[in-house]
């Protein structure tokens, strides 16, 4: 179950990009083969690697020109240090964090 009142963003690697999900939407983390399996109250997500936890970012809408080329949802767009990032919005992850997803390629590769 998450915490509604954990403060702070998980910071992840996936896909050669860097995503933050708010710890408040947490409910676990676990390693899961080569990479981590985030669990959320709506699913659950795929990380490459756990970057760390930060207790505040200033989360931005994207600007049109970003939506104009980005089509996935998210909750913002912030920078932690020198690193751009997305704030993922649990409820409607980008398509590179969906558990589903991995599955799905590793099931391809089967054939």
């Amino acid at each position: 179950m998450s915490v509604p009142h954990a403060r702070g963003f998980l910071l992840l690697r996936r896909a050669g990009g860097v995503w933050g999900i708010a710890n408040s939407a947490v409910d676990g983390l676990a390693r899961s083969g080569e990479g981590y399996r985030i669990a959320t109250g709506d699913g659950a997500l795929m990380a490459d690697e756990i970057l760390g936890v930060v207790e505040d970012l200033a989360v931005r809408p994207p600007a049109p020109v970003v939506r104009r080329f980005w089509s996935e949802p998210s909750a913002g767009l912030a920078v932690h240090g020198a690193l751009p990032l997305v704030v993922v919005d649990p409820s409607r992850p980008p398509a590179a964090l969906r558990l589903e997803a991995e599955e799905g390629e590793m099931d391809e590769g089967r054939d």
